[in-house]
């Protein structure tokens, strides 16, 4: 992690943290400040900087709002702005005021609790940064004039690329990490060059014309003629320019074909337009299907981004020792082929689903994380070294546990239910367990939760 993180063991005193960039218009409440002029003046304190204020024009503002979060010396430090601009929302952490010391003493606070280093890792900086500033959200925000048309712009301040940003935040999410807030927009790209600037064009479907048109026709039911509308009138009256057969009633001398588009190019007649996306970028035609998706979501720690950050070392409440714990990809690729072995040799295996009921309340601010760490080395041991697990969500734990039947499971889940007399730490569990083998399908992961959803809990 940065210099911040890694002097946490230094007393700091609010006086010494107090730096400002500009001059704020002078308030009762404010104190004392030490006034630098430029980001240069900040690093070469060489020193931590837990807050800053930034008193500047929104322009410049902006400006070294990004220096700052490109820096290590201040990419997780405190920033407050006199007033707000463009950037603050995603850079800043709010509009200087007088519960600004709230604020500095809940940050000294985290940072004080915070264990991970980050030794040059983005993935592990960007955790830090959402833990130290509470409740804050790692937002997208619209670039109108660039291909990407969205970016982060905390991950451009770390020199990250639009588009990687959008992959790499997913994976974090797979990880457990991060978790998504709200989904803010859904975006299309052109596959050849990733360019957002896409115009949608309405094709012929048969010879990819451009040139259509929207058309009222008529069809003559005396001899079948299709034609314009304006090619049956006569006058005031309707009639068959190819049968000369007057038309009275629609429904008995005519009707109107479902087909309301015209070919100007080819003559041919259709319902729907084939629509195709147009790079304004790269020129080049691409049909729907083949643009790429990229949902834009609202990012925040997730429970075990929040123990991982605490725990440093420990990445989740129910990890285990190495080698013994896996992604939820490969838990369902093993019980899978488990499965395939189980029907050929007339094996049973079971499947435990371990949900801890009452996480996010023993998570809370006053709770002591050091009591989760006993209680996660108390499950470490209760798993075997032949069992494989899983995090399948924040709080739930999959246990793969070969040739065991449902009568064995009962002295396992004796031992789960053995965790709920530690008096200072109240527990709440809840068990489901499937055996193998079974009928699957295709899709492992939607039968798994389809079976742990109908199990009854033990």
């Amino acid at each position: 992690m940065s210099e911040v993180i890694k002097n946490t063991g230094n007393s700091l005193s609010t006086s010494e943290v107090r730096l400002c960039i500009g001059q704020p218009a002078p308030e009762t409440w404010h104190p004392s400040f030490t006034i630098v002029e430029s980001v240069e003046e900040v690093l070469s304190l060489n020193s931590p900087v837990p807050m800053l204020v930034i008193a500047l024009a929104p322009e410049q503002q902006d400006e070294i709002l990004i220096d700052l979060r490109s820096q290590p010396i201040t990419a997780l430090s405190l920033i407050f702005v006199v007033e707000d601009s463009l950037l603050s929302p995603y850079l800043a952490n709010g509009v200087f005021d007088e519960g600004f010391q709230n604020h500095l003493d809940n940050y000294l606070n985290r940072l004080q609790m915070g264990k991970l280093y980050d030794h040059g890792n983005q993935e592990f900086l960007l955790l830090s940064y959402l833990w130290l500033h509470e409740d804050c959200q790692l937002s997208p925000m619209k670039m109108a004039k660039e291909p990407c048309l969205y970016h982060y712009p905390l991950l451009s301040s770390w020199d990250m690329n639009p588009m990687g940003s959008f992959i790499w935040l997913s994976k974090l999410c797979d990880k457990g990490w991060l978790e998504t807030a709200e989904l803010t927009n859904r975006v299309r790209y052109s596959p050849c060059c990733q360019s957002g600037h896409l115009n949608y064009i309405d094709l012929c479907p048969q010879c990819q014309s451009i040139d259509i048109q929207l058309q009222s026709s008529l069809h003559c039911f005396n001899c079948g003629h299709v034609a314009p509308q304006e090619d049956f009138r006569k006058t005031s009256s309707l009639s068959c320019p190819n049968c000369l057969q007057s038309l009275r009633h629609i429904g008995v001398d005519y009707d109107r074909p479902i087909e309301t588009q015209r070919c100007n190019s080819c003559n041919s007649l259709f319902i729907d337009a084939e629509v195709q996306a147009s790079c304004l970028d790269c020129d080049t035609l691409h049909s729907l299907s083949s643009l790429l998706i990229r949902n834009l979501y609202r990012y925040k720690l997730s429970l075990a981004g929040r123990l991982l950050v605490h725990q440093g070392a420990i990445s989740n409440l129910f990890a285990n020792q190495a080698g013994n714990q896996m992604s939820f990809t490969q838990f369902c690729w093993l019980i899978d082929w488990q499965n395939k072995l189980a029907k050929r040799h007339g094996q049973i295996h079971s499947i435990l689903a371990v949900k801890l009921l009452n996480i996010e309340q023993l998570t809370r601010e006053n709770c002591d994380f050091s009591q989760l760490e006993a209680l996660q080395e108390r499950i470490s041991t209760m798993i075997r070294i032949t069992d494989a697990c899983s995090q399948y969500t924040e709080e739930g734990l999959l246990l793969f546990l070969p040739f065991t039947d449902k009568e064995q499971l009962k002295i396992v889940y004796e031992k789960f239910n053995q965790l709920k007399g530690l008096d200072s730490l109240p527990i709440e569990f809840n068990i489901r367990a499937i055996t193998l083998p079974d009928d699957m399908g295709e899709n492992v992961k939607d039968w798994l939760m389809d079976k742990l959803a109908a199990a009854e809990s033990l």
